[in-house]
């Protein structure tokens, strides 16, 4: 059974969809250009892909937020995380403190892993290290972040339908070993030419239970997608910065109403429901 995401029919501003058209066409080409050196370097190449996605970052989520490179989170308990490669940080983040690479967890907004072509063990050691990452800082400061996963290509050599089955199913596996709590799932995963999969938590008795719904919403395996992968990537980014902070509400708001939600697909065998006792106190807040 396949369910859908109800999202615009037509997108409602073509300037948009314009602007996050040339950010694919962009990557595409840093793409092109890091691959043609990665053999001879992996290294730099590594460093320059995460460099074109925290420039991304840079010009597209609110322009008071700090984007930064490769560090750790450390936790008030002093427990650090594991590396990532893009932390975005609150307008409070001391500046004199930027320049460490070991992240104040209290500040942390947003975490993004960077890979230039996704691999199936990219998936499952991002959402293992997602999982642990978030635990690890709601049980210190009684809070959320968001993860995501980012990459410009991906590796497996099928039709596009078929890749679009493959990442959903690795996601749904990885999440299903790996994540303990709804609210520790991979928020996003975004690959510039292929797609972008969203983290959907619901509350329908009806249809579940008395227990949480979750799944991720990934692109249409048939037709082609309303709106580029990395404008509903950031759609949904805006959309979890306004949950954790309200001042993000009307850009959020904005965003949505120009389509670039699009139309998400997912199948009901990979939708997990938990029930009250996997929540525990820790509650979980719906995601659309």
């Amino acid at each position: 059974m396949i369910g859908s995401t109800p999202g615009w029919e037509v997108v409602k501003h073509p300037e948009m969809e314009s602007y996050f058209r040339q950010a694919t066409i962009e990557m595409q080409s840093e793409y092109e250009r890091i691959q043609a050196r990665a053999v001879e370097d992996p290294g730099t190449a590594g460093d320059e892909g995460e460099e074109n996605w925290a420039a991304l970052f840079r010009r597209w989520l609110p322009g008071d937020l700090q984007v930064v490179t490769k560090g750790r989170i450390l936790c008030g308990s002093g427990i650090p995380t594991d590396q990532v490669d893009i932390v975005v940080l609150s307008p409070s983040y001391p500046h004199g403190l930027l320049n460490k690479k070991m992240y104040l967890a209290s500040e942390v907004l947003a975490v993004f892993e960077c890979k230039a072509t996704l691999k199936k063990s990219h998936i499952e050691k991002t959402i293992q290290s997602a999982s642990k990452a978030k635990d690890a800082i709601c049980a210190a400061h009684d809070r959320e972040i968001i993860y995501g996963l980012v990459s410009h290509s991906y590796s497996w050599i099928s039709p596009k339908k078929n890749v679009i089955d493959r990442v959903s199913g690795l996601i749904d596996q990885a999440g299903r070993e790996y994540v303990k709590h709804p609210n520790s799932s991979l928020d996003v995963l975004c690959v510039a030419d292929l797609g972008s999969w969203i983290a959907r938590a619901e509350f329908t008795e009806e249809s579940y239970g008395r227990g949480v719904a979750t799944y991720h919403s990934g692109p249409p395996t048939v037709g082609a997608a309303l709106t580029s992968p990395i404008g509903r990537m950031i759609n949904h980014t805006l959309r979890r910065l306004s949950f954790i902070d309200s001042k993000y509400r009307a850009l959020s708001a904005y965003f949505g109403m120009t389509g670039l939600e699009g139309v998400g697909e997912w199948n009901a065998s990979r939708v997990r429901v938990w029930d009250e006792s996997d929540i525990g106190r820790r509650g979980v807040q719906p995601i659309y």
